[in-house]
């Protein structure tokens, strides 16, 4: 707008000027160039009283009456390009429908004066279609997001600083870094969506704000469990009686055991993903996923149906396995993890950051020390293969192919994880 102090910034104006040095931005909150000189006049009469007027050059114009004043050369330009913008927005406003029987078309609100975080978040689930958990992470972060912002949370006005002020808020609550970049990554993932479908022009704010590198992630994340770990929870007493106490649970986790699926996976089976190849082999097909590489076939090795009575229990089975379901949109393992936490503390296995998931990555780490090889592993657990060799130039393992090479390790696990003799140091 040349001179006037006054620049749209994606579906928003802003009054951006310096008052006695100081500099002094704020949203107009308005996509319309009239509403916004309106809206901007009134902030500027705040401070209205700390301005010396008798030595203010102004100039007058009322459309009304056909006035024009100016004082001065430089006034009377301003004057010009005011009234140029006020004709410009007065041919717009007769072009667009404003009466009461007429409905603006779809998506002008949002033009006019931008969306929400929250309308954002409404937009996003509408679109894509995400797990009941993952919707409620985003619904509860939003929702903090927009208390902290102290006011409606246009996602025009969010800046890289109010990002960092968010961090700076979550880290006195008592958040880990790791924490803090999940919820980060969640405002992120908001507004990318909005800068491709029109809602927002511009960089997004969230971008390159992790705080832990890639190599801190994998260092600072879940535990992984000692191999006397493992035979200490599965060879205990409390585990055993789970096969006739809580035959649910006593299989949720030697499936995991033997399969490294996690539990959301595993507790939202159906009888159906059980199934046998044509060289009887068992299996568990992986259908729904967090990714690609997710949705895959797992071998399982045919002595848990035999010798550990999975067979029977899935035989008095219809349609869904284990007796889990969602709550309170944390999905269907929330209550076995819940119970493993407490056989731990049965047993006093102390040691940080030991969860359910430990157990995934406890078999991934055995594998890896038992020579299965890296192509295999990350088909297994459903990892994708960064190496555009791997990944663009080799085919995948069948079925049989893959469970010939995890079996001896699975079988081995088993056998020491149920065995009373003591892990050898």
């Amino acid at each position: 707008m040349l001179k006037l102090p006054i620049y749209l910034r994606g579906s928003s104006y802003y009054l951006h000027t310096r008052i006695f040095g100081k500099q002094v931005k704020r949203s107009l909150h308005t996509a319309d160039p009239t509403q916004a000189i309106i809206r901007a006049s009134k902030l500027l009469e705040e401070v209205q009283m700390a301005i010396d007027l008798s030595k203010v050059r102004k100039f007058e114009i009322d459309l009304s009456r056909g006035i024009a004043k100016a004082d001065g050369p430089e006034d009377h330009a301003r004057m010009m390009e005011a009234l140029s913008l006020l004709t410009k927005s007065q041919k717009q406003h007769q072009q667009q429908p404003h009466s009461l029987g007429v409905s603006a078309p779809v998506g002008h609100a949002a033009t006019q004066s931008g969306l929400t975080l929250m309308e954002l978040l409404d937009k996003f689930n509408l679109l894509k279609k995400l797990r009941p958990a993952t919707v409620l992470a985003h619904r509860n972060t939003v929702n903090e997001f927009s208390n902290f912002f102290q006011k409606k949370c246009f996602i025009t006005e969010i800046l890289v600083s109010d990002i960092t002020r968010y961090q700076e808020f979550l880290a006195t609550k008592g958040n880990v870094p790791r924490t803090i970049d999940g919820k980060v990554g969640y405002i992120k993932s908001l507004l990318n969506f909005a800068i491709k479908q029109g809602y927002l022009s511009g960089k997004n704010p969230a971008e390159n704000m992790t705080l832990l590198t890639k190599k801190q992630k994998l260092t600072e994340g879940y535990g992984i469990f000692e191999e006397q770990e493992i035979q200490q929870i599965f060879s205990s007493e409390y585990f055993q009686e789970q096969k006739t106490s809580d035959p649910d649970y006593y299989y949720v986790l030697l499936l995991a055991l033997v399969t490294g699926c996690r539990v959301s996976e595993i507790t939202s089976l159906t009888r159906g993903q059980f199934q046998v190849s044509n060289k009887d082999n068992y299996l568990i097909s992986i259908r729904n996923s967090k990714t690609a590489a997710g949705k895959r076939e797992v071998p399982i090795p045919k002595i848990l149906f035999t010798d550990f009575g999975l067979l029977p229990f899935l035989d008095e089975k219809k349609e869904a396995v284990f007796k889990y379901a969602p709550r309170d949109g944390k999905g269907s393992g929330n209550a076995v993890g819940k119970k493993f936490k407490r056989q731990l503390d049965e047993l006093k296995i102390d040691r940080d950051k030991l969860v359910f998931h430990s157990i995934r990555k406890f078999l991934n780490d055995y594998f890896l020390k038992n020579g299965v090889e890296y192509e295999p592993r990350c088909q297994f657990f459903g990892h994708e293969i960064e190496a555009v060799n791997v990944a663009t130039y080799s085919k995948k393992f069948s079925l049989d192919e893959l469970s010939k090479i995890t079996k001896p390790a699975q079988e081995k696990i088993l056998d020491i994880a149920m065995s009373k003799k003591k892990v050898e140091e």
